[in-house]
């Protein structure tokens, strides 16, 4: 007498009464690039359609502060000088063991690391662009007529210990780039970049149309150098999951090798409601679908992220605020870029701390791992446990 509707099977398996689940289990469970999520023409791969009942692309190195309890100083130096060793925190199975897969990635993409916190600042970065690639490309390919992405299941949200891989949040409870990636991309109302085809996507996850929208894109290159903007006005976008195309970005000459887009969306007042920000690269990840396996697809050719190395340093302003109520503080955090130039402070993370410098966990921000180009500013929320600051100020 369960009163719900079931699925027949987690994977792509038929049963007599109930017919084909709409459900299939391909992975990904290890490193692919961001690309990879928008692929349709690969019936044994896990792109946008059907429903995924497990997925993501594999390891999520948690932040410094988690690294630091739950590794030693030589694991640490493992971790980021030679990833094709054996992990303890990563697993037993010899297929999962290392992290080599990532590391040739994270290196091929965003150069070679030059010491553990450079590769786990690259970590972040990694981890953020491919989970919110992996949810927007499922959102966006949602309301397809032939071949919709009706769901997906994260492989895995949070981890029962100290672990290496297969989480938004950490052990401690943590959140990582992946975390925050995934946040983004799940945004009721939202803009977003499409890594198959340029176009430049609103997605509506609530209720009611949304309406009077204006989208604007902007590309510059890594020295701040506008290349590239367009915007497209009086915008409207049905909801429940429904989807308009802004516009499509097309060839742009002129651009470094790494370059960075601006997506803002704006309402009838001017406010802006949603934005994003990614690091791309003229040249392109080509994967060898020809040696698609279980667990990935590898990567015979890597994206040019390096340029992200010589991003100017910019002053940023931050100025905070709590209050607290029955045993709840919340923070306010307003980070302004204070340069006259022209340089975006990028990927900047804000951290509530207490006792002895330990960040406040678990907590909860409504955005954060923002990017913010001179002049402008941003408030970002923390709310959290009193009885976590241990008796220190935030």
């Amino acid at each position: 007498d369960w009163p719900n509707p079931i699925v027949s099977a987690a994977s792509a398996k038929s049963s007599p009464q109930l017919g084909k689940s709409g459900m299939k289990m391909n992975g990904p469970y290890d490193w692919v690039p961001p690309s990879y999520w928008y692929d349709k023409a690969h019936t044994d791969g896990g792109g946008a359609w059907l429903f995924n009942s497990e997925t993501s692309a594999g390891p999520d190195i948690p932040t410094m502060d988690t690294l630091n309890r739950m590794m030693s100083a030589s694991e640490l130096n493992t971790l980021w000088s030679n990833p094709s060793a054996s992990q303890y925190h990563r697993s037993q199975s010899s297929t999962f063991a290392n992290l080599k897969i990532y590391g040739n990635a994270l290196n091929g993409r965003y150069g070679k690391a030059a010491n553990l916190d450079d590769f786990v600042r690259k970590a972040q970065l990694a981890q953020y662009e491919n989970v919110r690639a992996e949810f927007e490309s499922h959102n966006r390919n949602f309301t397809d007529s032939s071949n919709p992405s009706t769901g997906l299941i994260y492989w895995m949200l949070n981890s029962g210990w100290t672990s290496l891989h297969w989480q938004l949040f950490d052990y401690y409870l943590d959140q990582n780039g992946a975390y925050f990636g995934a946040k983004k991309a799940n945004e009721p109302l939202h803009i977003q970049y499409s890594y198959d085809n340029q176009q430049v996507v609103v997605l509506n996850q609530n209720h009611g149309t949304a309406s009077n929208l204006t989208a604007t894109v902007k590309l510059y290159n890594t020295d701040g150098t506008e290349k590239f903007n367009q915007s497209k006005t009086g915008l409207s976008v049905a909801g429940d999951g429904a989807r308009t195309t802004a516009l499509t970005i097309p060839s742009v000459s002129g651009l470094s090798a790494t370059y960075l887009a601006k997506l803002t969306l704006t309402d009838g007042s001017g406010q802006e409601v949603s934005r994003n920000v990614y690091w791309l690269s003229t040249k392109q990840d080509v994967m060898d679908w020809g040696s698609n396996d279980w667990y990935y697809v590898p990567t015979t050719a890597y994206a040019d992220l390096s340029g992200l190395n010589s991003l100017g340093n910019v002053a940023v302003n931050a100025t905070a605020k709590s209050t607290e109520d029955n045993g709840t503080t919340t923070t306010t955090v307003t980070l302004k870029n204070n340069s006259t130039g022209k340089t975006p402070a990028f990927y900047v993370d804000a951290h509530v701390v207490g006792a002895n410098g330990a960040p406040v966990l678990p907590i909860s921000w409504n955005d954060n791992e923002v990017s913010l180009w001179p002049g402008e500013s941003t408030t970002l929320t923390a709310t959290y446990r009193t009885a976590d600051l241990k008796g220190a100020s935030p």
